[in-house]
């Protein structure tokens, strides 16, 4: 995320202090769901291969997950959404804190400073509502999400949340 300025003009970066922290992750499942048992089955199929969700404490608010994605080069994003997958759900800790952030952006090679100077500035949260505004307007309601392309004369068949591999592989099968 980069702002050009032309010679002469001054740039005004407004941070935003109010940033949500996130919240604690049997609090939000009462609140939202009842309680977490709709998460017993992802644990099991994650256990399965080796993502136990072994100490999943905190529901992050993600905004400011998204906007480090958003600053990081393309080539980085997959290393990036690996170390905050893990960070939250194997080591527990909270991606809504901008120093867990900084600390996995470092880790993961990236300009720590250059995001510190882009984190909650108006810019870039009005990236992040913008992709997920243009990602609603393509049918996207949750994540994961996965648009499916197949042969010229197929549809794309778009589908959300984590499915099965007998699954996966009957859309596959559909699309090509």
């Amino acid at each position: 995320m980069s702002a050009a300025v032309a010679k002469g003009t001054k740039l005004t970066v407004e941070v935003y202090s109010d940033m949500p922290s996130g919240e604690d992750y049997k609090a939000y499942n009462r609140r939202r769901w009842g309680g977490d048992g709709w998460t017993r089955s992802l644990r099991a199929k994650g256990r399965a291969v080796g993502a136990p969700f072994a100490n999943w404490q905190t529901w992050p608010h993600t905004m400011r997950a998204h906007q480090l994605m958003m600053f990081a080069p393309h080539e980085k994003e997959h290393e990036l959404k690996e170390r905050l997958f893990e960070a939250v759900y194997e080591r527990g800790e909270n991606i809504s804190d901008l120093e867990t952030l900084c600390r996995i952006a470092g880790d993961a090679g990236l300009d720590t400073a250059g995001f510190r100077a882009v984190a909650d500035t108006r810019a870039a949260r009005d990236g992040v509502n913008r992709e997920c505004a243009q990602a609603s307007a393509r049918g996207v309601q949750g994540v994961p999400f996965f648009i499916v392309h197949g042969a010229e004369d197929k549809q794309p068949i778009g589908f959300s949340g984590a499915v099965d591999p007998d699954e996966f592989e009957k859309i596959l099968r559909q699309v090509l």
